[in-house]
C-alpha cells in the first residue's frame, strides 16, 4: 500500500467509527433522523423488530420459492413469518403479530395473480457500489433480478399513489450495479397492488453521494461518539423511538440521559 493510501485510510472518518460500508437503510436513517443513525451505528442500539417487517421478508421468501417450486405456498410464507417473529421474541399474543399473520394469505393471493415477471435470475443478490469521493462502499441486496429488469417488492398496509423518494434512492443504488436494467418497485397490500417503473435515477445517485459526503463531514468532527451525540437530540415523540430504545440510549449516551 502506498504511503498516501495509508494516510487516507487512517483519516477515514467512517472507519474511525467502525463503519466500513453504507447501505440504503443507513443513508435513509441519516436523512430521517441523524440521532437515530448515531444510536444505531455508533452506539449499536438497534430499534425493535416488528411483525410488519417480518411480513415483508416472509412474503418475499415465499415468492422467490415460487420460481423454483412452481407454486406460491402460503404455508411456506406462514412458517417463515413464524420463524422470524419467534427469533425476535415477538410473542403470539402480540396483536400486531396476529393481524399480520391473518393477512399473509391475502398478500399471497394478490401476488399470485399479479406478480407476473418471468425467469428469476437472482434473489437477494448482494451488490457493492462505490463513489470515487467516498472511502467506503455502499452495499445492497436486490430483491428480484429478472431478464433485463430489477424489481423491489414492498408490502404495505396502504397502496401509495407513487414511488417514495426513499424507494427511488434504493433503486438508484441498484441501478449503479446494473446500469442497463430497467427498475421497478412493486407495492402490494392485502387488497391490491401496483408497480412503478423508475427512470432518470441519476439525480438520486447524486443525492445519495451528497448525503454520504455530509455524513462523512459530520463524523470527521470528532472520533468521540459521545461528542458527536451531544450535537443532536432524539425526538422522543417519534414512533421510531420506542420506550425500550429510549431507556437504552439514556444509559449509553451521556448527552441523552435526560430524555
Amino acid at each position: 500500500m502506498k504511503k498516501e493510501e495509508r494516510r487516507m485510510k487512517s483519516n477515514n472518518p467512517f472507519n474511525n467509527h467502525n463503519l466500513f460500508w453504507l447501505s440504503h437503510s443507513s443513508i435513509s436513517t441519516w436523512i430521517q433522523s441523524p440521532s437515530k443513525f448515531i444510536a444505531e451505528k455508533l452506539f449499536n442500539i438497534k430499534g425493535e423488530s416488528s411483525a410488519s417487517m417480518h411480513r415483508g421478508t416472509a412474503v418475499e421468501h415465499g415468492l422467490a420459492k415460487k420460481y423454483t417450486d412452481g407454486i406460491l405456498d402460503i404455508f411456506e410464507i406462514e412458517n417463515k413469518f413464524t420463524e422470524l417473529c419467534n427469533f425476535d421474541g415477538i410473542d403470539w399474543e402480540n396483536e400486531k403479530r396476529q393481524k399480520e399473520h391473518k393477512e399473509l394469505k391475502s398478500y399471497a393471493q394478490i401476488l399470485e395473480r399479479n406478480f407476473k415477471y418471468e425467469t428469476l435470475l437472482g434473489y437477494q443478490e448482494k451488490i457493492e457500489v462505490q463513489f470515487d469521493e467516498l472511502p467506503i462502499p455502499i452495499i445492497g441486496y436486490i430483491d428480484f433480478i429478472f431478464d433485463g429488469i430489477i424489481v423491489d417488492l414492498k408490502t404495505s398496509a396502504r397502496l401509495p399513489s407513487k414511488a417514495s423518494e426513499s424507494n427511488k434512492r434504493q433503486l438508484a443504488i441498484y441501478k449503479m450495479a446494473y446500469p442497463t436494467h430497467e427498475t421497478e418497485v412493486f407495492y402490494a397490500t392485502p387488497q391490491k397492488c401496483n408497480a412503478f417503473k423508475l427512470e432518470n435515477l441519476e439525480i438520486y445517485q447524486k443525492q445519495i453521494k451528497e448525503v454520504a459526503l455530509g455524513m462523512m463531514k459530520f463524523l470527521s468532527i470528532s472520533n468521540d461518539k459521545q461528542e458527536l451525540a451531544s450535537m443532536v437530540l432524539p425526538d422522543a415523540d417519534d414512533w421510531k423511538w420506542s420506550e425500550n430504545t429510549i431507556n437504552e440510549v439514556k444509559q449509553k449516551v451521556q448527552a441523552w440521559r435526560y430524555l
